[in-house]
Parts: C-alpha cells; sequence; structure tokens
C-alpha cells in the first residue's frame, strides 16, 4: 500500500522575500506551530501576495518567534484573466464569511460589501476596522489553500448608493434577479471587468431595484430555486468563472 504526499503548506507573510532567512514574530510563530502543525524541518511556501513566492523551511520555531530558510522562487499561479467584482449585500456574519473564502478561492479580484434597504447586519465604527481585518485573514487564509497568490481586495462597507457610484464605468454589470428570463449564458463576454451584485438574506427592495437599474445593472437569474445569500454569491462566481474566467467542465 503506496503513503499519501503530504501537501506542501503555503503561508501568506507580510514580508519582503529577499535574503537567505525570515524572522517571524510571536504570533506568525503560533499560526505555524499550532494552526499548521509545522515543526522544524518541514518544508513549506511562503508568498507576499504581491509577485514573491518562495520554497522555504522551517529553521527555528519557538513561542517567541520563528526562523524559515528561504529557498529557490516558486513559481507564481496565473491570476484568472476575469476582472471579477463581488458586489455584496451584507447578509449574517457567518454567511459573509463564507463568501469572502469561497469568492477568494474562485478568482474574484474584489469584493465591496454595501448596505441595502432590506440588510440586517449594520457593523458600527468601533468594529469596523475589525471586521475588515477578519475578512481579509479569512482571503488570504483561502489563498493559502487554493494556491492562489494575490488576495482579492476587501472593500469597506458603504450604502448601495455609494457603492454603485464608486464602481468603474467600464464594466459588464449583473445582478441576481430571482424574476428574471436572462441567464448568464446568454450575456455577451465582458470586454473589460464583470461586476455581479448580490442582494441580502431579504433580497433587495424596490428603492436598491432602482438604484441598480439606474446604475445599469442587467437582470440575470440562476434558475428557478431561491438560494440564500452564500449560495448565490458561490454559484454566480463559478459559473462567471466557468464560462469567461479560468474554470472548465
Amino acid at each position: 500500500m503506496t503513503s499519501r504526499k503530504r501537501r506542501v503548506t503555503r503561508l501568506f507573510v507580510e514580508h519582503t522575500l529577499d535574503g537567505d532567512t525570515l524572522s517571524l514574530d510571536e504570533d506568525e510563530a503560533h499560526y505555524l506551530g499550532h494552526v499548521l502543525r509545522l515543526q522544524r524541518g518541514d518544508e513549506l511556501i511562503v508568498f507576499d501576495g504581491r509577485g514573491a513566492e518562495r520554497h522555504a523551511v522551517v529553521g527555528v520555531l519557538q513561542h517567541r518567534g520563528a526562523t524559515l530558510e528561504l529557498r529557490a522562487d516558486h513559481p507564481v499561479l496565473p491570476e484568472s484573466a476575469l476582472e471579477l467584482t463581488l458586489l455584496q449585500a451584507l447578509p449574517k456574519a457567518d454567511a459573509m464569511d463564507l463568501i469572502v473564502q469561497k469568492a477568494t478561492e474562485l478568482g474574484a479580484k474584489a469584493i465591496a460589501p454595501v448596505y441595502a434597504e432590506f440588510t440586517v447586519v449594520r457593523i458600527d465604527d468601533e468594529r469596523l476596522d475589525r471586521r475588515i481585518d477578519h475578512w481579509r485573514r479569512i482571503a488570504r487564509s483561502a489563498c493559502e489553500q487554493c494556491g492562489r497568490h494575490t488576495p482579492p481586495t476587501i472593500l469597506a462597507p458603504v450604502t448601495l448608493n455609494d457603492g454603485l457610484h464608486a464602481l468603474p464605468d467600464d464594466t459588464t454589470r449583473l445582478v441576481l434577479d430571482p424574476g428574471a428570463s436572462a441567464r448568464f449564458a446568454s450575456i455577451p463576454k465582458p470586454a473589460a471587468g464583470l461586476l455581479i451584485a448580490i442582494g441580502p438574506e431579504g433580497g433587495f427592495a424596490a428603492n436598491d431595484w432602482r438604484l441598480l437599474d439606474a446604475a445599469g445593472f442587467a437582470r440575470v437569474t440562476l434558475g428557478p430555486r431561491v438560494l440564500r445569500a452564500e449560495t448565490a454569491a458561490v454559484a454566480a462566481c463559478t459559473i462567471a468563472q466557468a464560462l469567461w474566467g479560468d474554470l472548465g467542465a
């Protein structure tokens, strides 16, 4: 009976990957040893999200810090050619965490949370920075798992109206609507970027639809079933990447 080869761990670091060694602080050492379960002598890949990716070996691993021995460069996985931005009306916290994780794995370039009329979750100023940092950590962890090099940009939540005004002009704009007749496959391939808008648990309200229509969003359906916000986000990203990105059947 043959043993399965252990998948090499990938670690996102906010450090410059120059030289022969990389020093990690106490928190990073704790993550290395207690979350990733690595030990001295174990091999891994470190990447900085800015183009550098290298093989490494755990040289020193202690409670107060760790040292990695940097080795040869590792090839960076190409990003999807589809410039996909997810305009997501904020759902409950656990649902948003899942959306960030899966949208990252599915190649979204940016995630723009917005407050729609039926949005239940409201993040106060005191918690805003912590929440955005939490989403960014989820995205970095998803990159570690799936082999992606560059985490998506995650914007601070704003009102739907403000979010729509901040969008780039030269993009294909789609919004999920269970009552629409058009499907993704009927949409021409985006010449530039693609924006997909997804409502909260209660869907978009009448005023939200007026804003989306005025902003040039075409309504598309995923089929006859009404999906949860997190399911709709995963399905929409998957279909878009299969049609116009780097997913294949």
